[in-house]
């Protein structure tokens, strides 16, 4: 994978954990973003199809995307251009978690974006307030971009950890974030979210990049039928435009393939967390040899 940081220790820790935190924004940038937010606020609410999390891209309204995108390029970028090499921009996204007792994030990895791992894809995880373990923090389990490689479609495919969620969430490192603080979180690694208990919703913008110059594919697994998965050629302009199934609009086809999509096995997960650098002896040894993981 070309490197897409500047600073070869940011890279470093990048590849090693998956995700890296930085002070890289204004109180006043990050006030930019707020006051816009609260302009399309209702737009969003409107569109709203979960009750704990949400974003942009459920308004299905391109305008709303166009603007957003360029509002988010206009306020940070130059921050962004000084830390970062190789890359692309996604698109930028408005993610909305509300309050209440439901509302944590299991754990997940994101869409694959490119063909990993000798490419990646990230998100820039832009808090517009401060979060804690009150507020929905970000939650990440270091490394585990490494355990098992599996493509990542929609609107839905077999979870390959799902039946080791609880062991996961129990192993999560707890982020916690100021004003003008990011994460830069690899979309392969595992993550989740504490539940939000402020009474108000957490909103962060998503800045979605990857390396570049890379190809940028959408999948998209009709019936979830795994044999006929759609592939589709992107480019970053194409994120604004969806048909009301999922399927890009505007993005060309260029294959149909299956994959084989399978839980990770129990030994493959014992045999990573070994390897682990991140886990301490003890929590080693508490996982190997004390405490039962589901076959």
């Amino acid at each position: 994978m070309r490197p897409i940081f500047k600073d070869e220790k940011l890279q470093a820790a990048f590849e090693s954990d998956g995700y890296v935190k930085l002070k890289l924004f204004t109180p006043a940038q990050i006030q930019v973003l707020r006051d816009y937010y609260e302009g399309v606020r209702a737009e969003h609410e409107a569109a709203m199809q979960t009750e704990s999390l949400y974003s942009s891209v459920e308004t299905g309204n391109a305008d709303l995307l166009i603007a957003l995108d360029q509002l988010v390029k206009t306020t940070i970028m130059d921050q962004v251009q000084a830390v970062f090499q190789n890359y692309q921009v996604l698109i930028s996204n408005y993610l909305i978690k509300n309050s209440g007792d439901n509302s944590e994030l299991m754990p997940h990895q994101d869409l694959t974006f490119v063909d990993e791992p000798s490419e990646c894809s990230f998100n820039l995880w832009i808090p517009l307030q401060k979060t804690d373990a009150n507020s929905g923090q970000l939650r990440v389990l270091k490394g585990s971009h490494k355990i098992k490689k599996t493509l990542r479609v929609v609107p839905e495919y077999p979870r390959p950890f799902v039946h080791l969620q609880d062991t996961i969430r129990s192993l999560f490192t707890d982020i916690v974030t100021d004003i003008g603080e990011c994460v830069v979180l690899n979309h392969a690694v595992l993550h989740g979210s504490a539940p939000n208990h402020t009474g108000s919703p957490r909103v962060a913008v998503i800045l979605g990049m990857c390396s570049g110059p890379a190809d940028i594919h959408y999948y998209y697994m009709p019936q979830g039928d795994s044999t006929r998965i759609e592939k589709y050629k992107m480019a970053p302009e194409d994120y604004y435009y969806f048909k009301a199934d999922g399927r890009p609009a505007h993005a060309r086809q260029v294959d149909t393939i299956a994959h084989a999509f399978e839980p990770a096995s129990v030994d493959s997960f014992k045999s990573w967390i070994r390897r682990d650098p991140h886990l301490s002896l003890m929590t080693k040894i508490n996982l190997l040899y004390f405490k039962s993981l589901q076959q």
